[in-house]
């Protein structure tokens, strides 16, 4: 315990000697620390919820973010509207929640926080610079994970092994570490589970590959292409096939959108992950067993695929029965601690994990509630394609790379519950703000050069 405490007073520290003067200063390290630090970093106080060192350095930075006139944003909040019926959705959800302590914990985990850090974001983030600190930031803390998961292959022993005991997420065996039958060892760093290291990796894969085209980033080059050769290492030894799948989408989309040294970098990637393939066999009779395995029902692999439709089945049946369940679900948070009885195997059991977030959202909110969700995921993706068709080269190359990052992480939703368990999250709502901030930053900064034209008079209130 006396090891979250240094960990706790070193973020409050370091944030307040970065952001004391002004809060976007400490922006990028906010965000290193929320992709960073594992929920086993916490404080529990019983009976109320967990302070986890997430927490701690949002509520320092929103106390600075507070105390300072913040120099971002200061039209009318995109999405505020959307937000306000979500909240409220939600706390209408919690009361009606089979178990309301739970609900409510996650009404401020999984809703208040994500709306706060957005808000903070949107408002505090004044210059392009910015948004680019806090890109790279988050790329660093995602290749010191990747470093963590290399001693966590090779070293059988995992960072999370620093903290008590009595926090660890164990999946079967005496320690934090993931052991899968037929899969070996799946590294998942400083995440709850290697599909969640997966999909953050899925995000920041496209996310590198951009920053070693700009010339922002021309003198951190050396630099980026470890932190990418880290990061394609460390989703391969996740042996997560979602991300896999993810990645192979998003470098599709990258190379037909963004029209600079992305492509060559690509085609580079490409050239040597064949040679790597035909150096080491091992790995592509790797990924064909996965593939193989996953195509049997009998293996475990397999099974997993078979799981997420009779969850579906499952969860639509469970709101069926009642219409208040099909509007308002049974509470943000309640499968994992209920679970659901699930007709799979041949047999009906009871189960824990719900491998498919889209189908979660109706299960915890009901119909109305997933709704509401895809509209918050889908107006940044429409905000980013519709920065990329009107902001001029090489501006626009931004948005069409958080446009893919977020269309990466909308797909991952369907193989994990994502949106609230893990930092991905923290990452995704990280990105859904620069999304919504970077093209007003564009169209003020043409507007000082004398270069704008009405397009860029981009509307974003919702």
């Amino acid at each position: 315990m006396i090891l979250i405490f240094l960990i706790d007073l070193v973020v409050v520290v370091s944030l307040i000697l970065l952001g004391h003067r002004r809060v976007e200063a400490a922006l990028p390290l906010f965000c290193f620390y929320l992709i960073l630090m594992p929920i086993e970093s916490k404080i529990v106080i019983p009976g109320v919820f967990d302070l986890t060192t997430e927490r701690i350095a949002m509520m320092t930075v929103l106390t600075l973010f507070v105390m300072q006139k913040p120099r971002g944003y200061n039209g009318s909040v995109p999405m505020k509207r959307l937000m306000f019926f979500h909240v409220a959705w939600a706390i209408c959800s919690t009361i009606y929640s089979i178990s309301t302590a739970t609900s409510l914990k996650q009404l401020i985990g999984q809703v208040v926080e994500y709306y706060v850090l957005y808000l903070v974001l949107l408002r505090t983030i004044s210059s392009i610079e910015t948004v680019y600190k806090i890109v790279y930031s988050m790329m660093l803390a995602m290749s010191l994970c990747c470093v963590f998961g290399v001693i966590e292959a090779y070293a059988q022993w995992s960072i999370l092994s620093i903290f008590p005991s009595n926090l660890w997420i164990v999946y079967g065996g005496p320690g934090p570490l993931f052991v899968e039958w037929g899969r070996g060892l799946r590294i998942r760093s400083t995440f709850p589970h290697p599909i969640l290291f997966g999909d953050a990796l899925a995000m920041s894969i496209p996310l590198t590959v951009f920053l070693l085209s700009s010339p922002k980033m021309s003198g951190r080059r050396h630099i980026l292409w470890a932190v990418l050769i880290l990061m394609l290492w460390a989703i391969y030894k996740t042996s997560s096939r979602g991300p896999w799948l993810a990645v192979g989408l998003s470098s599709l989309l990258l190379f037909l959108l963004v029209r600079n040294k992305v492509r060559k970098y690509l085609t580079v990637l490409a050239v040597l992950s064949v040679v790597v393939l035909i150096a080491r066999p091992g790995i592509w009779e790797t990924v064909e067993n996965l593939y193989k395995a996953t195509q049997d029902s009998t293996n475990p692999s397999g099974a997993s695929y078979e799981y997420r439709n009779a969850l579906t089945n499952a969860i639509s049946g469970a709101v069926r029965k009642d219409i208040a369940r099909s509007l308002l679900g049974y509470g943000l948070g309640t499968f994992r601690e209920k679970g659901l009885d699930i007709d799979f195997l041949g047999g009906v059991r009871r189960w824990y994990t719900c491998d498919d977030n889209w189908a979660l959202f109706i299960y915890e909110t009901g119909y109305i509630g997933l709704l509401i969700v895809i509209m918050l995921l889908a107006v940044p993706l429409l905000v980013a394609l519709r920065s990329y068709i009107r902001l001029p080269r090489p501006q626009r190359y931004l948005s069409a790379v958080l446009f893919i990052a977020l269309l990466g992480f909308s797909f991952e939703l369907l193989s994990v519950a994502a949106y609230a368990w893990g930092q991905q999250a923290f990452m995704a709502w990280i990105l859904m703000g620069l999304t919504i901030s970077y093209p007003n930053l564009v169209a003020r900064d043409l507007r000082q050069s004398a270069a704008v034209t009405p397009p860029l008079q981009l509307a974003l209130a919702v």
